[in-house]
């Protein structure tokens, strides 16, 4: 390693009657996370003495090798007595308990500590190991966070509330899991209680204007490298020549080693961004180490939402609205499209087309069946996260099934009527419970997303019954992304096949029992879809351009391996051949099948009799195309829903988000204009609101609610309203009044004792 130049205080000899409690910081702008802690300690002098030791840290190269070492000792407050870490021998020390808020040993790919500063090798030097998260959360952790293998070393975990328990991961002994706050939120809320002076080079800028906090993080850079980096752009522009408001733009401070490291292509693209901010003088650019200041000193956040930053304006009560990184523009006259209709807004056979539940949770009717929609009910007070899904009627009543919910509503005049409360997951989960539901006789099957079981709802009895020990199966991670396989009705059983694996369970309606049929081996990848064909199910491929037809009654199956001269698929988030994912929907005739692409790039006919497959020529474009604009684009160029009462035959185009009704047997797409009243939506906007149990009180940017509005104030829908918001955060910090650092002191004095 490096020789570092480094100033500090000298280390003193200690008390043998006193406990010496070590802090280890590396990184000056996440001291943060322990100097209330720090400061409690420090406070109770008779009792133990204290040392803050800030530890070198080196960025790191792609193959995991160091590339340039740093020791921030220098950045720290000039009120906190820091001590070089060159003169500290731990086994001399023996402290009696360590904080860090490092919790990667050696597994980070972007920075890494020197590793005599691992969790296993501090243990061997202490009684109480202390890890206190370097980031707070606005209501959700990441995976990464759910479980450390430093974990296994901590005495004790702190987490900011109770509420963040279920996202660890249930391994971890419940003991070493301490509820306690969060050190962040202790100084946020002290400091916006007594804003501190505008330093001088920011004082022309600020200049009585309203101050926008701009926080770009390493999620949304590392999401989508090149989106995101046109999305700062379109940020800077809206902020260009305007005098009545200032950006303060904060980069994550790792945004340049994680470039580096993992986007090395984007480097040069960011810093020519970073350039036109500075040189267009376009507001302030912040590279303090102290995000506290810079929070108290700004009026309103703009930015991600999976980010600690927004914790921290929360429990500020200050307002957030959340970027869409997808939006580079101001939107055109049919944009809101992009948002209202998404591809599986319809029930997955188009039974209740005249219901939709878009615009976050809100439930939209056609009552003349003329595909018209109007506003009819709110479902949540929640402004998003797919709560409902669909509607399903049936004995005159209309069952409105969960996404994330954890009940079926059943709706009448404008209202909810009644709920059918599920049983809640003892397995963690606090969302993504269902993908779709499905309709089947008198049953309605809730099939899970995270949730551990099928659902099936009676809806002349009003039983509910779990199908157990299949959840697990149905949904696969697979390279960061969780794939759920195909399904469909034939004869009174749901069929079901899902990915990574070569079987199809078939579940009787009535029994629920499971019928497992096992393919060969070579088809393990698993099946997107599944197509009934009388005793025929067609299968889709989610791995490999095979086509599988399987006669369910005689358990025989047939294979089309021959796709069409130029056919090719591209992955969707970076565009790269691949042979996955050929297929996403398709229809049949008595002769053929008609396939419509996910990832493939044409459309494909397959002859029944000779097995031969052509490209299918129609009026509707492929298009594969990553997030663009107002239109999230999701996989695949379109979809088929099946009418099963009528047999009549839809197709929902996802880029323009335009449905069609197929004529099977002429083989043509007619249009069908989905209508809504703009001025009813846009008075509909949620504006500021709780966005859901994990997302925070906050303003999503979209084709109704956009930055512009925001810096104009015209925002519609509900205005900021901080107590609301102060509400929401009280769930998920512990220590709400800014006490979390004596709390955690006193709570590991009490086990020193």
């Amino acid at each position: 390693m490096a020789r570092l130049k480094i100033k500090s205080k000298k280390f003193k000899s200690t008390s043998k009657s006193k406990k010496n409690i070590l802090f280890l910081p590396y990184k000056a702008s996440m001291w943060d996370s322990l100097e209330t802690v720090w400061a409690a300690a420090n406070e109770d002098k008779e009792y133990c003495n204290t040392y803050v030791v800030p530890i070198p840290y080196a960025d790191l190269n792609p193959d995991h090798t160091a590339a340039k070492w740093h020791c921030e000792i220098d950045l720290f407050p000039k009120n906190v007595p820091v001590m070089d870490y060159r003169k500290l021998d731990l086994k001399r020390l023996k402290p009696d308990v360590i904080f860090i808020h490092n919790p990667y040993d050696q597994y980070n790919v972007v920075t890494s500590v020197d590793s005599n500063y691992y969790s296993f090798n501090l243990k061997q030097h202490t009684k109480l190991l202390v890890y206190v998260p370097y980031y707070a959360t606005s209501g959700a952790m990441s995976e990464g966070q759910k479980y450390c293998p430093s974990y296994d070393h901590m005495d004790y975990i702190i987490m900011q509330a109770e509420a963040m328990r279920n996202f660890f991961d249930p391994s971890i002994p419940a003991e070493k899991l301490q509820p306690l706050g969060s050190p962040k939120f202790d100084r946020v809320v002290q400091m916006c209680n007594n804003p501190p002076k505008i330093p001088d080079k920011w004082q022309s800028k600020m200049n009585g204007r309203k101050v926008y906090f701009y926080n770009t993080s390493l999620n949304g850079l590392l999401t989508n490298t090149e989106l995101y980096l046109n999305k700062m752009k379109y940020v800077f522009d809206c902020f260009k020549d305007r005098d009545d408001v200032c950006l303060l733009w904060r980069p994550h401070p790792l945004i340049n080693a994680t470039l580096a490291s993992m986007r090395m292509n984007f480097q040069d693209k960011y810093n020519k961004l970073k350039n036109y901010f500075i040189e267009n003088d376009i507001g302030i650019y912040d590279e303090t180490p102290d995000i506290d200041k810079s929070i108290a000193l700004s009026d309103v956040y703009i930015g991600d939402a999976a980010t600690s930053v927004t914790s921290l304006f929360g429990m500020a009560g200050k307002p957030m609205f959340i970027l869409n990184a997808s939006i580079d523009t101001l939107p055109k006259m049919d944009d809101w499209k992009g948002e209202i209709l998404r591809p599986f807004i319809f029930n997955c056979n188009m039974e209740a087309k005249d219901w939709l539940i878009t615009q976050g949770n809100k439930l939209y009717c056609a009552p003349k069946h003329d595909y018209n929609y109007q506003f009819y009910c709110d479902l949540s007070d929640y402004a998003v996260g797919g709560y409902y899904l669909n509607a399903i009627e049936a004995e005159n009543k209309l069952y409105v099934c969960p996404g994330n919910a954890l009940d079926i509503l059943i709706i009448d005049n404008h209202k909810i009527e009644r709920t059918i409360q599920l049983n809640k997951p003892q397995n963690g989960t606090e969302f993504a419970f269902f993908y779709n539901a499905v309709h089947i006789s008198d049953y309605i099957f809730l099939l899970p997303n995270r949730y551990p079981a099928i659902v099936r709802y009676n809806i002349k009895t009003g039983a509910l019954d779990y199908v157990n020990g299949f959840a697990d199966v149905l949904i696969q991670q697979y390279n960061m992304e969780f794939l759920r396989g195909g399904f469909t009705v034939w004869n009174e059983h749901l069929i079901l096949s899902p990915p990574k694996t070569n079987n199809v369970l078939a579940i009787n309606i009535h029994t629920l029992k499971i019928s497992q049929i096992e393919l060969p081996e070579k088809m393990s990848g698993g099946f997107l879809a599944i197509i009934p064909d009388r005793d025929n199910l067609w299968l889709l491929p989610y791995f490999g351009n095979v086509v599988v037809s399987l006669n369910i009654k005689e358990g025989t199956i047939t294979e089309y391996p021959n796709l069409p001269e130029g056919f090719q698929c591209r992955r969707a988030l970076d565009d790269a051949v691949c042979r996955d994912r050929p297929f996403l929907s398709a229809v049949c005739d008595e002769n053929e099948v008609f396939l419509s692409p996910a990832w493939g790039n044409m459309f494909v006919r397959l002859n029944k009799k000779t097995g031969k497959m052509t490209e299918w020529k129609n009026n509707i474009p492929v298009s594969n195309n990553v997030s663009h604009g107002y239109f999230y684009h999701f996989t695949g160029t379109g979809v088929f829903y099946n009418s099963l009462n009528t047999k009549d035959i839809y197709y929902f185009h996802i880029s323009d988000r335009q449905l069609y009704e197929f004529d099977i047997t002429t083989k043509t797409f007619n249009k069908i204009d989905i209508q809504f009243n703009v001025d009813e939506l846009k008075q509909q906007s949620h504006g500021f609101s709780n966005q859901s149990s994990w997302i925070p009180y906050s303003c999503f940017e979209n084709a109704f609610q956009t930055l512009k509005d925001l810096l104009d104030e015209t925002l519609p829908g509900r205005p900021f309203d901080k107590e609301s918001q102060l509400i929401f955060y009280k769930r998920l910090n512990a220590s709400i009044d800014g006490t979390a650092g004596k709390k955690i002191y006193q709570f590991v004095k009490n086990k020193l004792n």
